[in-house]
């Protein structure tokens, strides 16, 4: 009996074996390492579980130094003053087989603790591995759907991308006004039909980087396709930066070069503000964008202007 203990009616270890000798060590009395428990945890004191222990019921002892760690198992008594216990770890074997160094030559043949904790650690390492299974799966859905909203040249937002961050700024545009920019490239097919498209796709990248440099990382920037791209600008004094930021966007790409003999790329751009509408039309605010970009390309491109009403574009 490798778990048993002896134990007189003052408390002293008079016995025990030699796995429990491990846990106990040289303690000379139960309550130097146990503390006796109800089936509950509760404690109780030794004098009124003395009987119980000897009784044939169930015995619960909890170490005082290792919290995790409760016996349990049954006691006889073999005279009025002197019982054995034959205890063991139930649920807390792997936490006491770690805390003690045990091995399969502290249990009995006939104990099945160890084939117990082949099964316990088996457990432990098949949902180990489903941990990993379950975050690599996590990891690869946030890819997918990051891939999802990404334009695959630049880098930026695509379209679907962009609806979904620009319903979310409509709905709150009463307290966080934003400017709708929609910039279209100027002779940008130039490039494509007489560098090719490989240096066509670097004016995109190049031109997808400026516009990123040039707002804020709480901005939204989008390549809607081709050579057009929207951007959302965020202020409460959209009128007033707005022009100035696109202008430097427009400065920027137009001192781009890609070429000594290529044509020189500009922008028009078109804006739209949100403050602008009174109804809840979100198509509407894009026409606007859309109306502005088409006065500035009518009147001789290489301008941002800002819509200003049904008929005409203001701006610079």
């Amino acid at each position: 009996m490798p778990m048993h203990l002896a134990i007189d009616r003052r408390g002293r270890i008079l016995s025990r074996g030699k796995t429990l000798e491990k846990v106990v060590g040289n303690a000379a009395r139960l309550d130097e390492v146990f503390a006796c428990t109800d089936q509950i945890g509760q404690s109780i004191g030794f004098d009124r579980a003395f009987a119980r222990l000897g009784s044939g019921e169930r015995v619960f002892l909890q170490m005082k130094r290792h919290q995790g760690i409760s016996l349990r198992g049954q006691g006889v008594a073999l005279s009025c003053d002197l019982i054995v216990l034959n205890l063991g770890f139930g649920i807390a074997l792997s936490l006491a087989v770690r805390e003690f160094g045990l091995t399969d030559s502290d249990f009995p043949p006939s104990d099945l603790a160890i084939e117990f904790l082949f099964l316990h650690e088996a457990n432990r390492a098949a949902l180990s591995e489903l941990s990993r299974v379950n975050a690599r799966l996590e990891r690869a859905r946030e890819n997918a759907q990051i891939l999802s909203i990404t334009d695959p040249l630049t880098g930026l937002l695509n379209r679907r991308g962009f609806e979904a961050e620009f319903a979310r700024a409509f709905e709150q545009r009463e307290d966080n006004p934003f400017a709708l920019v929609h910039l279209d490239l100027d002779h940008f097919k130039e490039v494509n039909d007489r560098l090719g498209h490989a240096a066509g796709d670097r004016v995109l990248t190049e031109v997808a980087a400026v516009l990123s440099s040039e707002v804020r990382t709480s901005d939204k920037v989008c390549r809607v396709g081709g050579d057009e791209f929207l951007l959302l600008i965020f202020s409460h004094r959209a009128r007033a930066d707005i022009l100035r930021v696109c202008r430097r966007i427009i400065e920027r790409i137009e001192a781009m070069r890609f070429h000594p003999s290529s044509a020189r790329v500009s922008a028009s751009i078109g804006v739209a503000v949100s403050d602008l509408l009174s109804q809840a039309r979100p198509d509407l605010l894009f026409d606007m964008a859309d109306s502005a970009l088409y006065h500035a390309k009518s009147n001789g491109k290489g301008k941002a202007l800002l819509w200003g009403g049904p008929t005409k574009a203001v701006g610079a």
